[in-house]
C-alpha cells in the first residue's frame, strides 16, 4: 500500500510560477533575437520588428501562463461541471 505524500499548496504555486517565469524569459529572449535578426537582415535596421517579435514572445508566454495556472480548462473550453442542479 503506497502512501501518497501531500504537497503543500505553496509549493504547487511556486512550481507553476517558476515554470511561467522561465517560459517568459525563454520566449521573450527568442522573440528579441528573431526581431534583431529580422531587423538587421530584412527591414533596414528599423526598430519595429524588434518590438513586434518581443511582444509576440511576451504574449505567447502570457497565454501559456494562463494555461499553467488555470488547469481546469482544456483547449479554451471550461471544464464540465458535475453538478446537475
Amino acid at each position: 500500500m503506497a502512501v501518497e505524500k501531500k504537497i503543500p499548496s505553496e509549493e504547487i504555486v511556486n512550481d507553476k510560477f517558476d515554470q511561467a517565469t522561465a517560459n517568459l524569459l525563454v520566449k521573450t529572449g527568442l522573440g528579441l533575437s528573431i526581431g534583431i535578426v529580422a531587423s538587421a537582415l530584412l527591414f533596414k535596421r528599423r526598430m519595429w520588428p524588434v518590438t513586434f517579435f518581443t511582444g509576440a514572445g511576451v504574449g505567447a508566454s502570457y497565454a501559456d501562463a494562463q494555461r499553467i495556472f488555470d488547469s481546469v480548462s482544456a483547449l479554451g473550453r471550461p471544464a464540465a461541471s458535475n453538478n446537475s442542479a
